[in-house]
């Protein structure tokens, strides 16, 4: 016993000396434990030699532990944990309110490790309310109390109108009864706060270990009566009925009564629709009618509505004056009612345009492009249009402009990528990440200097900016954008490729000899084609001449006229010959005609004597035709291709260009062998 209580003397003095030592002392983040539960305190020194000795500490100098020997006055705590790792964490069951605090763990060589303790008791039961248990009237003046008692630590109260919270609150703390109160004062009640839920959250400020309690008070106010004529002003044919109808918003309910300014006249309706019926409208029905609601309370609620009886379209009020419709929405329709006589015609018009569609309004398909101000038009005969704007708000997941795109830059310059986001409600921010070629996939930060990184925003959303500096081959890959907001998330990729690099090089290496080696191919036909005779080139032969005694639309039918058209048009040239006062094709030649010259003068071709004056040929002009230059035409050369007979077989070796001779030659002969019509060149 005596060697005992000598040793914890030793630790006694060994701890003393260690509490104002600060070399390696770490202090780690707070232990928040339920009491009653156990805690673990850990605590390693994995360099500790094996002669050194950790000492566990409970403020303000109480020794727990020296290694892993507990002190006989702390029964629920024990040292656990691999020695050879240098682990000594404390271990204490069924805590108690009075083990919170904060511990140390330390060696004689000055290591220091706290942790601080916090033994969280529950609240036993949630804060009591008093204050606005019977109705109060407006301008009155509200008290509302919240207690609560026990619990460790002591709970923050806090007063919420719903989801508004209340700053200004009185809060008292009382430790020596473990109480606290906090006290809200409504100076002046107004009729918008009956029916509000008053409610006081006692929290003690560890939601992963306890939750929060809560009470609520609902108010009850008097206040006097507020009217609202739902059609303060009506137009109506003569013969219909007319309903007003009286709105009253009031504590207690109030007494509806109507009148007609200027007549005597009353009615009554029920709770929450007081109407007003006029049957059979005539012209002396037209006036204002005055509703009065009466609750006790001053003032008197008081409204009225004119009725005029000329009932042009009306549109009914129920129509929204916007509507939230979800992206990517199919088959989306908004409807709009209205009523006149004659029954109108309705339509819908973009507000400020003049494009018109059908009511109802319907969208296949509902993108960010159909966002904006839509006008109901209600049109009728003898009266003007009548209109009602409702906003058309689309809301969703982002969508990215443009689709997938492949961006080649230069080595060495800067690559400048764009993400153009349209949402609503627009993206915190628009993240990049890259995947290069190898499809390792990085996130793209502000901290990678190689990189510029911005963001703007634009009237439907938001565009980003990545700038990729001095890229060079390491830097190819593809790029993805991606946004996202409470809907949904969108992604583009744009692929980017550098020039300069190896696969580029080689790209353009193969394409310059797949050409080369094409032409090569190209050139080696041409020349075997023709040193086998399979092709040749023919020059153009001269063409013989015929005077024409007289110009008419007739002969443009069978031949052409000197430089409009050559015999490789494909358009064979007729010779012209007069059968019976008309022009005809001459016939097919003999066969024992010699072929070989074929540039002949016809002077006498064509006899215009014999031709009719003109009916023949003028029946042949286009209509609109240039009658005055008949005469001076006359002289018009035409040019005529005598088509020669099938060519002799291929036997021999050469081929021969045929020339014409001129018009004043009559004979000419061939230049060289007729066994053929080409010449080598």
């Amino acid at each position: 016993m005596e060697a005992s209580a000598a040793f914890w003397c030793l630790v006694l003095l060994a701890s003393a000396s260690l509490v104002f030592c600060t070399k390696q002392r770490s202090i780690s983040a707070p232990m928040v434990v339920l009491r009653g539960n156990s805690a673990i305190l850990k605590c390693s020194f994995p360099d500790i030699s094996p002669d050194d000795v950790v000492i566990w500490v409970a403020a303000p100098k109480n020794v727990i532990s020296s290694g892993r020997k507990v002190s006989t006055k702390y029964r629920r705590h024990r040292v656990v944990g691999d020695s050879k790792q240098g682990e000594y964490n404390l271990v204490i069951n069924n805590l108690q309110l009075e083990d919170e605090g904060e511990y140390r763990c330390s060696t004689l060589e000055g290591a220091t490790k706290e942790v601080k303790l916090v033994v969280v008791a529950p609240l036993s039961a949630p804060p009591k309310i008093s204050g606005g248990e019977i109705p109060a009237k407006t301008g009155e003046s509200l008290h509302l109390t919240c207690r609560s008692v026990g619990g460790n630590p002591l709970p923050q109260l806090k007063w919420y109108n719903g989801t508004k919270l209340y700053s200004d609150v009185t809060v008292v703390y009382n430790r020596d009864y473990d109480e606290v109160s906090a006290k809200l004062v409504l100076a002046k009640v107004s009729k918008w706060d009956h029916g509000s839920n008053f409610t006081c959250v006692a929290d003690q400020g560890y939601p992963g270990v306890v939750g929060p309690k809560f009470s609520s008070r609902t108010l009850k106010v008097h206040y006097s009566p507020s009217v609202k004529i739902l059609q303060p002003s009506i137009h109506a044919r003569e013969g219909e009925t007319v309903n007003l109808t009286c709105a009253v918003d009031s504590n207690p309910a109030a007494v509806v009564t109507w009148k007609k300014l200027g007549e005597a006249m009353s009615g009554f309706g029920g709770n929450g629709g007081h109407i007003l019926r006029i049957p059979k409208l005539n012209r002396r029905d037209s006036g204002v009618y005055q509703c009065t609601a009466d609750n006790g309370i001053y003032p008197i609620g008081i409204g009225t509505a004119t009725v005029d009886v000329l009932y042009p379209p009306t549109i009914d009020p129920a129509i929204e004056a916007e509507v939230t419709v979800l992206y990517g929405t199919d088959d989306f329709m908004l409807k709009c009612l209205a009523t006149g006589n004659p029954k109108p015609h309705i339509r819908w018009r973009r507000k400020d345009t003049s494009l018109y569609w059908e009511n109802p309004l319907r969208f296949h398909r509902v993108r960010y492009d159909v966002e904006g101000k839509y006008e109901c038009v209600a049109t009728s005969k003898g009266f003007p249009e009548t209109t009602k704007t409702s906003f058309i708000n689309v809301v969703g997941r982002p969508s990215i402009q443009g689709r997938a795109v492949k961006m080649a830059v230069r080595k060495g310059s800067t690559a400048r990528l764009v993400c153009d986001v349209i949402a609503d409600p627009v993206p915190g921010k628009i993240d990049w990440l890259w995947r290069n070629k190898n499809g390792v996939e990085n996130v793209i930060n502000v901290l990678d200097e190689s990189v510029m990184l911005d963001e703007k925003i634009t009237p439907h959303g938001k565009m980003g900016f990545l700038a990729v500096k001095n890229v060079d081959e390491d830097r190819e890959g593809t790029y993805e954008c991606r946004a996202s907001n409470m809907f949904g998330l969108a992604q583009k990729e744009i692929q980017l490729q550098v020039s300069g690099t190896q696969h580029a090089l080689g790209a353009i290496v193969a394409t310059t000899v797949t050409v080369v080696l094409l032409a090569v191919l190209i050139v080696i036909g041409v020349v075997l084609a023709r040193s086998k005779g399979l092709i040749c080139l023919q020059k153009k032969p001269e063409i013989p001449r015929v005077r024409a005694s007289r110009s008419s639309a007739a002969h443009a039918k069978y031949g052409r006229k000197l430089g409009h058209g050559t015999n490789d048009s494909g358009i064979e040239d007729l010779e012209l010959h007069e059968v019976d006062g008309t022009l005809k094709p001459r016939p097919p030649p003999r066969a024992d005609k010699d072929w070989a010259s074929v540039g002949l003068s016809y002077s006498g071709l064509v006899h215009s004597a014999t031709l009719p004056p003109y009916a023949t040929v003028e029946r042949q002009r286009p209509e609109g035709g240039d009658t005055e230059r008949q005469e001076a035409e006359a002289d018009i050369e035409w040019q005529l291709t005598v088509e020669p007979p099938e060519p002799p077989p291929k036997e021999n070796v050469r081929h021969l260009v045929k020339h014409a001779t001129t018009a004043g030659n009559r004979n000419s002969t061939a230049a060289g062998d007729q066994s053929g019509g080409c010449e080598i060149v």
